[in-house]
């Protein structure tokens, strides 16, 4: 089966997506189909670039002209591509087929707009006759992609000004020619600096910022040209170098940088977490065997787990590519269990076979219902609508389930065949014993093991009403703790400071900001709405609203381009910037002819605003205007109001939206609506997920262990005794985070159900071996002894094995797998001193309720 699995290895994907939330949820949906409505709204990369003085000069506006024309050219084509239409040419042998061939270039810099005309028209009949084959979509789509993918660039060397002439409006770059005197340069300064329309956007206000936004014609999720662009437009910048320092920031260099991020993390999580894993193996039993048994259960589940992701095309992404670090982690657990048991038989003499059967007897049980608990407390993430999580807990929750398939079957027969150093004959059985101490030595880490679990048992015995004082203590000060934690899902806060896109956004809110929130305004029940001056007022008053916020740089909507064009047509009048009133008293000159003599007068007529704005419209389209499908939708029913705010904290852009939420209430009538999307949205909807998966997978597992430890201990007081080390420890984690301001995000929501996950094994092997020597006849202080020298050695060495091994997450640039990695080595080994102290306290203060008492054996 191994052998049949290997080769799946080589076909294993990548999502670097940065998108945590499935395309169905709400604000992708809303994003969609603000795609779909508007230009000017598919993925963006921000660009700024900053002086030590001024942009106005020669050199930079020279640069800012060399960098859009090599951005607004770029191409990411390769002789892959071209490979590629070859091998769909040589499929076809119709006619069609024949032509293609022809009019394939011999170089790829030749599938150039004319080869794509040609091709349309072949395409066209390749579908006709249905020999058009439906994978060849996302192949071409792909290549038409990594032709072209940039939609457009705005920047100062190509954004169109909109100005008043005598003949009406005129619509022209702002940057035509570059300026060569200083008058021409101041005069360009006051213009850019002048115009709103430009303030924030293409310069900041001490004019020594300025910025290039290029929309790109792919999505987020196509992170293998997204990571294309940006390497790119790097060389784009070395191509053409200059004293300004440059930024690039926006969604898509996120989705670059998590790719970088998981290939880095793939390749170093497996090599490092099996060194540690190999590591304390051998520090606990220093046996090959110690070592090998374990790791070849783990290799196993770990190879069999990702077939299975290859086999239903599940790819791997910023959480399940720390995979093979939960299933090293959580499946050596068993084998250190079994390993444990069986040298501990050995060690008493027991030959191999009857060693291996009285594991089997003692383990088979606790193994399989550790297993499942564990798998629930896994699948419970399910109950997540964030993709990384939701995808995580199931195929962790596969792998815990094959491990424990592993250990129950491969590991006697491991055990049963790897040779010993010792053979041990079948006679004396003083012979044997010798024999077999020999092979199965105590070593010295069993000697710390021991003494340290005996200290702290005698401590506990003596102490006992005390410990669950000081326990209730803690527990208190946990809930406090609990009580001050906060929720983040920031995508900065997911990397360094020093990541390239972090120090980029942060250098963007000295300008433009780098987040943006497009609210559309749907008004109900009229005909062309958006025309009408009354409605428009209100989405003024609703952009001065907004730009009184502290994180708000800038908004942008229609209004604005009414006013522009306003002013402009009215001769670049101040007062004239500004929306028609509802009805308009215009003065206009009339010649007229008197007694024979010709004559000149103002006359003073009346305009309805709505055909005021809606003649402004139609001679800024005729003047060649194109930026109206980026503010409102062809009918004029929704209104695009676009809010670019300066923000690293979720919790800043909920209440921001919420804020905004409340005014629309307050001020907008009934009969308009409003939506939110963009990436402001979708970053506060992921926060929200991130709170109520939380509560769901914590209660559900929660309830499901509990329900698991009653059905194998018959008794609910004794599933209580097993929940308890598993609350405390559970409420410790939300206290830790509490007190150290660790937020709650896509790694540390993993936390809990990882440590119920985990952390209830302990309990249910210690409890089943109590509970079984009491069983037995034994004294209740003498089944605690017994319970601390065979399941608590496996405990400890357990808790230190798996905590050191999750501490390969820290070497992750991902901060949140950083986070998990020692938040995770905390509480196991929290849970682990929970289990060996709470319960032996819990035990002998409350005999009577846990029906502790040895059963009557006959002699």
């Amino acid at each position: 089966m191994g052998i049949i699995a290997v080769p799946s290895l080589f076909y294993i994907e990548k999502d670097p997506s940065p998108h945590l939330l499935p395309p169905s949820h709400p604000v992708r949906v809303a994003m969609q189909q603000l795609r779909e409505d508007y230009t000017g709204t598919n993925p963006g990369v921000f660009i700024m670039l900053e002086a030590k003085d001024t942009i106005f000069k020669i050199s930079t506006l020279e640069r800012i002209q060399r960098l859009t024309d090599a951005i607004e050219n770029l191409k990411l084509l390769s002789p892959e591509d071209l490979a590629d239409l070859s091998q769909m040419a040589e499929k076809l042998s119709t006619e069609a087929g024949e032509q293609f061939r022809k009019i394939l270039p011999n170089e790829v810099e030749e599938l150039d707009d004319m080869f794509w005309l040609e091709f349309a028209e072949i395409r066209e009949s390749l579908e006709q006759n249905s020999l058009w084959l439906p994978e060849w979509d996302d192949l071409i789509r792909n290549i038409e992609v990594r032709a072209a993918p940039v939609v457009e660039v705005l920047s100062m060397s190509n954004t169109d000004d909109i100005v008043g002439t005598d003949d009406g409006l005129e619509i022209s770059p702002i940057l035509a020619e570059i300026p060569q005197t200083s008058a021409e340069m101041k005069s360009l300064r006051a213009q850019v600096l002048g115009n709103e329309l430009f303030r924030n956007y293409l310069s900041s206000e001490d004019g020594r910022r300025t910025g290039i936004f290029v929309e790109l014609a792919t999505n987020e999720d196509d992170s293998e040209n997204l990571y294309a662009i940006y390497q790119a437009l790097e060389r784009v910048f070395e191509d053409n170098p200059g004293e300004d320092v440059h930024y690039i920031a926006g969604f898509p260099i996120v989705a670059a940088t998590l790719r970088t991020v998981i290939d880095q993390d793939t390749k170093r999580f497996f090599p490092f977490v099996a060194l540690l894993a190999i590591f304390f193996l051998w520090l606990t039993f220093r046996r090959p065997s110690g070592v090998a048994v374990p790791m070849l259960v783990v290799g196993f589940s770990i190879l069999f787990t990702l077939a299975i992701m290859v086999i239903f095309e599940v790819p791997l992404n910023s959480i399940t590519s720390a995979l093979p670090v939960f299933l090293i982690s959580i499946g050596v657990a068993d084998g250190i269990h079994m390993f444990s048991e069986y040298r501990d038989n050995r060690l008493e003499g027991q030959p191999r076979e009857k060693a291996v059967s009285m594991m089997l007897e003692k383990l088979a049980l606790p193994v399989t219902m550790t297993s499942l608990t564990t798998a629930v407390g896994f699948f419970s993430l399910t109950v997540s609508d964030i993709v990384p999580i939701l995808t995580f807990g199931i195929f962790v929750a596969i792998g815990t389930l094959l491990a424990m398939v592993l250990s129950l079957v491969f590991i006697p027969a491991l055990l049963m065949l790897l040779p010993e150093k010792e053979s041990v004959a079948v006679g004396d059985t003083a012979i044997n014993n010798s024999k077999i101490s020999r092979v199965h030595q105590v070593n010295f880490m069993d000697h710390l093991f021991q003494k340290f679990l005996e200290g702290i048992t005698a401590w506990v015995l003596s102490n006992a009403r005390m410990i669950l004082l000081g326990a209730l203590v803690i527990t208190g000060f946990s809930v406090y703790g609990l009580l001050q934690l906060k929720v983040e899902s920031s995508l900065e806060s997911y990397f360094k400071a020093n990541a390239p896109f972090v120090v980029a956004n942060k250098a963007m809110e000295k300008m433009s900001g780098s987040r943006t929130i497009n609210i559309v305004i749907t008004k109900n029940g009229e005909d062309e709405p958006w025309k009408n001056p009354e409605n428009l007022k209100l989405v003024e008053n609703f952009q001065n609203y907004l730009m009184q916020e502290q994180r708000v740089k800038r908004t942008f909507s229609l209004v604005d381009l009414i006013k522009r064009i306003s002013y402009a047509f009215n001769e670049n009048r101040a007062e004239f910037n500004r929306l028609p009133e509802s009805v308009e008293l215009l003065e206009s000159e009339v010649t007229f002819d008197e007694n024979g003599q010709t004559g000149k007068r103002i006359v003073k007529h009346e305009v309805h605003g709505r055909d005021l704005v809606a003649q402004y419209l139609v001679l800024y389209e005729n003047s060649g205007g194109d930026v109206l499908s980026d503010v409102v939708d062809s009918e004029y029913r929704k209104l695009n109001l676009a809010v670019t705010i300066s923000s690293s904290s979720t919790s800043e852009e909920e209440k921001l939206l919420q804020r905004i939420e409340d005014y629309a209430a307050r001020q907008f009538p009934p009969d308009f609506s409003m939506i939110s999307a963009g990436m402001v949205p979708i970053n506060v909807a992921t926060s929200t997920e991130v709170v109520s998966s939380q509560i769901l997978s914590l209660s559900g597992s929660l309830l499901a262990v509990f329900l698991m430890l009653v059905l194998i201990f018959r008794s609910v007081y004794r599933g209580v005794l097993g929940m308890i080390p598993l609350a405390f420890t559970v409420l410790f984690n939300f206290g830790v985070m509490g007190f150290f301001g660790v937020h709650l995000d896509i790694g540390t929501a993993l936390v809990s159900s990882i440590v119920i996950g985990i952390g209830v094994d302990y309990s249910i092997h210690y409890l089943s071996r109590m509970f079984s020597e009491i069983a037995q006849g034994t004294e209740l202080l003498d089944a605690i002894a017994k319970t601390v020298k065979r399941s608590g050695k496996a405990i400890t060495a357990n808790a230190v094995t798996v905590g050191f091994g999750f501490l390969a997450l820290s070497v992750s640039e991902f901060l949140p797998l950083v986070t998990l990695s020692w938040m995770i080595w905390l509480t196991l080994n929290i849970s682990a001193l929970a289990t060996m102290i709470l319960l032996p306290a819990l035990a002998v203060t409350l005999p009577n309720v846990l029906k502790l008492k040895p059963a009557i054996t006959e002699n």
